[in-house]
């Protein structure tokens, strides 16, 4: 059976650990959302946790697991919508695809004709962490930059731990990538939900702007390919995919860790090539406090208590990973 209406679509998109699922936990807790929503949850790795910590808001959670969302297991990404537009009568989907997915990919996804026809894209909503802006930039450009490029809502987090002027620097940067998109950058404990993201935000009016700026890109790009048509010696730069640059695995952890054993760690192994580039860690771990859930972005750790009653594991995620050596050095 054809389904009549589309649902509504939000992607909610964002390198390694800029804060997407506390955004999209933020908004369903202060009751943003007034119609029936389910959530599309990509996993790049093993394990997911930050479904676990979305199933606490009762509201429907389905996770892909270890792959990106655009990459290999687009089929089953396709099969999940599908399956909760046509089984789960919900009116709006949430789209939080893993931290190094390529947004434009996961766009032209929704562009194909099964798609089209169930599902129409409202927001493309990416979170920027702003505290870590440079580093991602110069690092992971490829991807850090795809999805700025490709959003009409960019939300900065952690804004309230840089200066004024900093903050400044990171929105001209912004508008030199993305002009069309508007800027969200009032710390996130100070502002309402329905502030943060604009309830009329559409994607289709920016959808229009983007596609005339890259009309004139493309444009240049043509004139500097015809240029280089005239050289003998012109080189193509190949892109890395995203095997080629990450890798994930995650490891049961059975002892008792508290917030300055694994801020130890954490800093010992980031200090030691041995270990490979940990680029982001997240697990839920047993404390003296209780159960609680950690997340790890190259230069700090934020911890909060949770209700699990799972195993408790770490997700590692980076470059050249050791995992033998990391399991030893956490067991």
């Amino acid at each position: 059976m054809e389904q009549e209406m589309s649902v509504k679509v939000e992607i909610f998109s964002g390198f390694l650990g800029a804060g997407k699922t506390q955004l999209i936990k933020k908004l369903i807790e202060e009751g943003y959302y007034k119609d029936r929503i389910a959530i599309i949850e990509n996993e790049f790795g093993e394990v997911s946790i930050d479904g676990e910590i979305l199933s606490r808001t009762n509201t429907l959670v389905k996770e892909i697991n270890a792959g990106c969302i655009c990459c290999q297991v687009t089929g089953d990404f396709k099969e999940s919508i599908k399956d909760v537009v046509e089984n789960c009568n919900v009116d709006r989907l949430i789209v939080e695809p893993t931290g190094v997915a390529k947004l434009s990919d996961l766009k032209n996804t929704f562009e194909e004709k099964d798609l089209k026809e169930i599902a129409q894209i409202e927001k493309i909503i990416t979170v920027v962490d702003s505290e870590k802006f440079n580093i991602y930039l110069k690092n992971f450009k490829n991807f850090f930059v795809n999805q700025i490029k490709n959003a009409n809502l960019i939300v900065l987090s952690r804004t309230q731990n840089i200066e004024e002027n900093q903050l400044k620097k990171v929105e001209a940067e912004i508008r030199k990538i993305n002009n069309n998109a508007q800027i969200v950058s009032t710390p996130w404990n100070k502002i309402k939900a329905k502030e943060l993201i604009p309830i009329k935000l559409q994607y289709k009016n920016l959808k229009e702007s983007n596609e005339k700026t890259e009309e004139k890109n493309e444009d240049k790009s043509f004139k500097t390919m015809r240029k280089l048509s005239f050289r003998s010696k012109a080189v193509v730069k190949k892109e890395k995919s995203l095997e080629e640059m990450f890798e994930t695995f995650a490891l049961k952890i059975e002892k008792k860790l508290s917030k300055e054993e694994l801020i130890s760690k954490f800093n010992f192994m980031k200090d030691n090539e041995e270990f490979g580039k940990i680029v982001r860690a997240k697990g839920i771990v047993n404390t003296k406090n209780g159960t609680e859930q950690f997340n790890y972005t190259l230069t700090e750790i934020e911890m909060e208590e949770v209700k699990y009653k799972g195993e408790a594991v770490i997700s590692f995620i980076g470059t050249n990973l050791n995992k033998d050596k990391i399991s030893k050095f956490f067991l």
